[in-house]
């Protein structure tokens, strides 16, 4: 059994196309705005952007996964620069990963995490 796909609720398709793709830089794979489902590479997964459905699959929350770059701090100042909201600069856990988190248009939010040996 593997992780086959990840869907994201939208509260617009183009904003987040825009997003995903030219600034965080993911890959198309499928679909359009007028299908009201974009499918981007995120290593070996699908990542769905679909159109949010109020009660049932809603956006502004946290979505429960994490990306993991080989340097956080470069990252972080890369997609800062181009205009990607964090919740924060990136801090060692606890649990001894490098972390922060990225808030996308729709108000969703993952982690970024570095393993630091």
């Amino acid at each position: 059994m593997k992780l086959n796909a990840i869907r994201i609720p939208c509260t617009n398709l183009g904003e987040s196309v825009e997003f995903y793709q030219h600034q965080l830089g993911l890959k198309w794979a499928f679909g359009g705005v007028v299908d009201a489902v974009i499918g981007f590479k995120l290593g070996e997964i699908d990542l769905i952007l679909e159109p949010e459905e109020k009660g049932e699959f809603e956006a502004s929350r946290y979505l429960g996964f994490s990306v993991e770059v080989t340097n956080i701090d470069v990252f972080y100042q890369q997609k800062k620069a181009l205009g990607i909201c964090f919740t924060g600069m990136p801090e060692i856990q606890l649990w001894g990963a490098k972390m922060t988190h990225i808030i996308d248009p729709s108000g969703n939010s993952f982690s970024v995490i570095e393993i630091c040996n």
